[in-house]
């Protein structure tokens, strides 16, 4: 492939062929493998990557962590330190799941012998030790129940067996080849109309833009207005269960998870909305758990249930993905998938939709959404005072308020939180949305900033400090040139960007 640079129209015109091709790619890979078979084996396999991606920090023993994550993928035979770590999985964890593990370990070095010899040397790079797999993994959970839903819902129309065996086989592949091509691209596409000088280099090695989007926060996980990790002080809960032993995952956990979302964010009047309909019926759901991991139910009984908790028509929609447009799948938080005459999910699907829905429910309360800028306030504070930076009590001056007040080497940093919702699924499903809400977005934090500036010396009188610098901190990520808007994403870069930021621009704004 020849090395060239495409611009504007160009580029556009090139994204959106390449994401039709993949996106067909996908489908024509599916089609060809018997539906149900599918479904289960791959959901064998998801259960399999969720516990490996977990097990790190489940482990007490240091010896067997650092054997589990020093194991080496990239070797011909790894039988015998695979076996020293099996041996401890099986102890801990029992036969079946030291048996998922080893099919799933054995598959991995597979996959990346065969990345590495096709030249796809970044996911054979991130396949190269267990504890470079765990990563790679959890960065590319969004593509594997993206492609389960597909396999659910009617992508598969053929008559091949797919086994857990040779799933990683069939789709790993898509997910990396095409999956992540996708996403990048479904970026790229907004990012070319918000960037003039955006260009799309196209090389040997693939796709390269001028321009990135930050979108994903700390553990690849997307941005939210307030985690619950920023809420385990309130997370003390008197109804947690005794977890059984021996278990990765469990529909005791589940059910703990349930009360820890509702607690952390009690608060907010959480209980007041649809999520309690939601968390009774996922809390009964969780006790017909098979193997205290999958439950498989008809969908009329799935209505029965829902009813019986009172969700609504509206929302049991929610719990079953039935599209067939991958984009949609890779947005999608539907805890069921279709196999056969059933439905089927696991205690992690359940809690993965949970989690999400409670987002749904808490972002269209006005108290939720003043309460989250100042637990948002808070965490910046903390990151900054990590990065070395002073944190000063200014709330307010001759009433004009302000967010975070911050100083190192006697300079002033006026630091705004804005909190305003971009959601990520906009990128991907109504770009123009996104491009939108970018544009207003970016314009507002600009004349912030300018405003900032209009109230400096309010700050020198009441500080003392001669140089003040404003900045803008978004919790959700927008695409800007401006070095001053800073994206949460990127807050650990804080100090080195504002630096650049000092260098580059004279002392007399």
């Amino acid at each position: 492939m020849n090395n060239y640079s495409l611009y504007g129209h160009s580029a556009l015109e090139l994204i959106e062929d390449q994401l039709d091709q993949h996106a067909n790619g996908i489908l024509k890979a599916l089609a060809m493998l018997e539906p149900q078979a599918a479904v289960n084996s791959w959901l064998e396999i998801i259960r399999a990557i969720e516990e490996l991606i977990n097990l790190p920090s489940k482990l007490d023993d240091e010896v067997l962590e650092r054997e589990l994550v020093g194991l080496i993928l990239t070797e011909t035979n790894i039988s015998p330190r695979l076996k020293f770590v099996l041996h401890h999985l099986r102890y801990l964890y029992g036969a079946d799941f030291a048996q998922r593990q080893a099919k799933l370990l054995i598959q991995l070095s597979a996959m990346q012998k065969s990345f590495a010899m096709h030249g796809i040397l970044q996911a054979a790079q991130g396949l190269a030790t267990v504890g470079h797999a765990i990563g790679y993994l959890q960065s590319r959970r969004r593509h594997f129940v993206g492609l389960l839903y597909l396999m659910g819902s009617g992508a598969c129309r053929g008559h091949i067996t797919m086994t857990a065996s040779d799933a990683l086989t069939w789709i790993l592949p898509q997910a990396e080849i095409s999956g992540t091509t996708i996403v990048g691209l479904l970026q790229q596409r907004v990012l070319s109309k918000l960037y003039d000088d955006f260009t799309l280099h196209v090389g040997s090695k693939g796709f390269t833009a001028s321009h990135s989007y930050p979108t994903l926060d700390e553990l690849s996980l997307e941005a939210e207005r307030v985690p619950i990790i920023e809420r385990t002080s309130y997370l003390q809960s008197k109804r947690i269960e005794n977890v059984p032993p021996r278990r990765v995952f469990s529909a005791t956990e589940l059910r703990n998870n349930i009360v820890l979302i509702e607690e952390a964010f009690a608060e907010f009047g959480l209980e007041n909305t649809p999520f309690a309909a939601m968390a009774a019926l996922v809390r009964e759901l969780s006790y017909k758990a098979q193997d205290d991991f999958w439950v498989t139910v008809s969908p009329k009984f799935l209505d029965v249930l829902a009813e019986r908790n009172g969700v609504s028509a509206s929302n049991r929609l929610l719990l079953t993905f039935t599209n067939d447009d991958f984009i949609s799948a890779l947005n999608s938080y539907a805890p069921f998938v279709r196999a056969g005459c059933e439905i089927r999910s696991s205690v992690t699907l359940l809690g993965r939709f949970l989690y999400n829905y409670k987002n749904i429910c808490l972002y269209r309360k006005r108290r939720f959404q003043i309460r989250s800028g100042f637990i948002f306030e808070d965490r910046i504070k903390n990151e900054l005072v990590k990065q070395g930076f002073k944190i000063l009590p200014v709330k307010r001056i001759k009433r004009k308020e302000f967010d975070v007040i911050a100083t190192r080497d006697n300079v002033c940093f006026n630091v705004q939180c804005k909190n305003n919702l971009v959601d990520p699924s906009w990128v991907d499903l109504n770009p123009k949305r996104f491009i939108k809400t970018n544009r207003i977005l970016e314009r507002y934090y600009e004349r912030a900033i300018i405003k900032e500036s209009s109230r400096e010396q309010l700050l020198r009188d009441h500080l003392g400090f001669e140089r003040i610098e404003p900045f803008v901190v978004s919790r959700f990520p927008i695409v800007t040139n401006n070095a001053r808007i800073i994206p949460l994403a990127r807050i650990h870069d804080f100090s080195a960007t504002v630096l650049d930021v000092l260098k580059t621009e004279p002392n007399d704004r």
